[in-house]
């Protein structure tokens, strides 16, 4: 038994150990470099063609790197010297979404042909202790529901609403604070549109409006005529 254990163990190979710290930091080569040659994100179409093993051994790969950027983003940080080609952190992290996201696919696409279902954790939308609506999303406990006393309070306290005058109330004041936030917020836009429009009379319309989502094209649009006609004003929209 022994023999045939050691024989099987002679298949099982690792990597080579290492127990010091030059993994979290770059190497030695590029370090004190102004520019660092490196490649771009990860796409989803390249990703997809990839096998659940190649995903699983890139995802640790993508982890290691991360973590050695931002080991390297805080010692520049500390010497209070620019760290070279920052930019790889976010693309490291976008390699890392598109990644999760072909393995949802996968999972999704698996759990709906066997189960009919996608697998996904439900969220519910449910009033908080506040009234407000917020999003929950159940999880299994190892207690039931009937014993874990514990929790079913922290849920009573999270989520009792009586909705009764006071909390109506609040929510109303809410709404109206929220509302003039909004409507202020609209209003500041407008006006820096507005003064594009006046300053460049030919700018992009579709442009501006992208720049500033908040705007209505149309009002923009009729003050932009008005503003061409030369009609005199002393007050901006």
């Amino acid at each position: 038994m022994l023999l045939s254990l050691l024989g099987f163990a002679r298949f099982f190979a690792t990597s080579n150990p290492r127990s010091g710290l030059e993994e979290f930091f770059e190497d030695k080569s590029v370090l004190g470099e102004q520019k660092i040659r490196v490649g771009r994100s990860w796409k989803l179409d390249e990703l997809r063609l990839k096998s659940n093993s190649d995903l699983h051994k890139l995802w640790y790969i993508l982890l290691k790197e991360r973590n050695m950027l931002l080991t390297m983003k805080h010692a520049y940080d500390d010497a209070f010297v620019a760290m070279p080609n920052d930019e790889r952190i976010d693309k490291v992290a976008e390699s890392m979404e598109n990644l999760e996201e072909v393995v949802k696919e996968r999972n999704r696409a698996y759990y709906e042909l066997e189960c009919g279902v996608t697998g996904e954790r439900d969220r519910f939308i449910r009033r908080d202790g506040l009234g407000q609506l917020v999003h929950y999303k159940p999880r299994e406990h190892a207690i039931h529901p009937i014993l874990n006393t514990s929790y079913r309070n922290k849920l009573k306290f999270r989520f009792g609403n009586s909705m009764n005058e006071d909390v109506i109330d609040f929510l109303q004041k809410l709404s109206e604070k929220t509302t003039r936030e909004q409507n202020r917020k609209q209003l500041i836009q407008l006006r820096e549109a507005a003064r594009v429009v006046r300053r460049f009379p030919n700018v992009d319309m579709e442009a501006l409006v992208e720049k500033y989502p908040l705007v209505d094209p149309n009002k923009l649009i009729r003050w932009k005529k008005i503003r061409g006609q030369n009609f005199v004003t002393n007050q901006d929209v």
